[in-house]
């Protein structure tokens, strides 16, 4: 970057060029949402949808007589969820999207190649790919020849997050997986990381093709950290096997609850989306009027979640956080986007971002609105520039008079 005057439209131009998944509209994630319905009532219908258990159904082992089971409202909210996402098998794990991805990625041979995107993954997955011992090769998806030359020289699997992780990331999930597979086909072990993804776009990576997906309920409004994998018999029935004790399963309880309360995600995330993009565009209109200092502009954005990017002029970012922390928005979520994240969060860019663009946590923050509307994000918004404009005066103030 040339300077940093430049820097604050390098930042919005890198974020406007970022891929943005497709988003359910609010009719679309109610039709999805009747669908569900249809799904669960065909395998737990009638009075049987308020049955709960505990403990392990030997006839429901995955293994050899002896080797346990696993509640049986846990097996039929996984039948369930199987036919609603239309893959052979789910299996419930403990642990939420890390507990997830970790089990997916326990399929991979011991000490495997796996194929990532260049650049940082998430810290919990790059624990996890270390604490296997898996050994890392990383190419920019951005190039399919170099995914397609990558996959073709010997890798066990290809990762994929299917989100964008850093700026400038354009690639789509369906063209990077039909690469990994054009040399390879379904010898390649295709893992998708769909946190942030599912129940927001129609498709996840097992509907483009990958042997799994891997989420978290506790993201789209559990109550506990369950997460799921979705996916092929081959690579579920290995989980399964793994996670056989009763104390490394999901109990009847916690499936149930996960599965009345997935119910309700999808229109939610569609007016989450909805809100993004009417305040970005509400932000942009108060920025032409002149009437929100330091701020250069708004994008509806994919840093990892959904959210508004918001562009400062000056490097306030960390001034303006800790006062918009003082006017309404909490400084921590519960692992954002759980059912305890309400209120619109002011916030710093998803680690990732971060970690690949020096420079931009002191001009970029972003807005998940939550639960929460345009109103209210405003609202924050506008008292917290205003105590920014307050401390600004008085350093000026400060500075002048002790020039005197």
């Amino acid at each position: 970057m040339s300077g940093a005057s430049d820097r604050p439209a390098e930042f919005e131009a890198a974020l406007r060029g970022t891929a943005v998944r497709e988003h359910m509209t609010v009719q679309q994630a109610a039709a999805e949402q009747h669908r569900m319905v249809d799904a669960i009532q065909r395998v737990i219908g009638s009075d049987e949808i308020f049955a709960e258990d505990y403990g392990q159904e030997r006839s429901l082992a995955s293994g050899a007589f002896g080797s346990g089971g696993r509640p049986v409202v846990t097996a039929k909210v996984e039948q369930a969820l199987a036919g609603y996402l239309g893959t052979d098998d789910v299996v419930l794990v403990p642990g939420a999207g890390t507990g997830a991805i970790r089990a997916m990625l326990s399929i991979v041979p011991p000490r495997g190649r796996v194929l990532l995107h260049e650049g940082m993954p998430y810290k919990t997955t790059a624990a996890a790919l270390a604490r296997m011992a898996l050994e890392t090769v990383t190419v920019d998806f951005n190039d399919l020849a170099a995914v397609r030359m990558a996959a073709a020289g010997g890798v066990d699997a290809l990762y994929i997050q299917h989100v964008p992780h850093r700026l400038g990331d354009e690639y789509e999930l369906g063209p990077v997986i039909d690469a990994g597979r054009a040399e390879r086909g379904e010898d390649l072990l295709v893992l998708v990381d769909d946190n942030y993804a599912a129940m927001r776009t129609p498709k996840i990576g097992v509907h483009h093709g990958a042997d799994a997906s891997a989420l978290s309920l506790f993201k789209l409004l559990a109550a506990a950290n369950v997460g799921c994998v979705a996916g092929t018999a081959r690579v579920t029935s290995r989980i399964r096997q793994d996670f056989g004790s009763a104390g490394s399963q999901v109990q009847g309880p916690e499936a149930m609850d996960a599965l009345r309360s997935l119910v309700y995600a999808p229109v939610a995330l569609a007016l989450q989306n909805q809100v993004v993009i009417e305040a970005s565009a509400e932000i942009n209109r108060l920025v032409e009027a002149g009437r929100l200092p330091f701020v250069r502009c708004a994008v509806p954005s994919q840093v990892a979640m959904r959210a508004v990017a918001l562009v400062f002029d000056e490097p306030i970012a960390e001034d303006f956080l800790r006062s918009a922390w003082r006017n309404g928005s909490p400084s921590r979520s519960v692992g954002e986007e759980a059912r305890y994240d309400m209120l619109p969060l002011f916030t710093y860019l998803a680690g990732t971002f971060l970690k690949s663009t020096p420079g931009i946590e002191s001009y970029v923050v972003r807005i998940n609105p939550l639960r929460g509307g345009t109103e209210t994000i405003i609202r924050v918004l506008e008292a917290a520039l205003a105590d920014v404009v307050r401390s600004a005066a008085g350093v000026a103030r400060h500075a002048q008079s002790g020039s005197l």
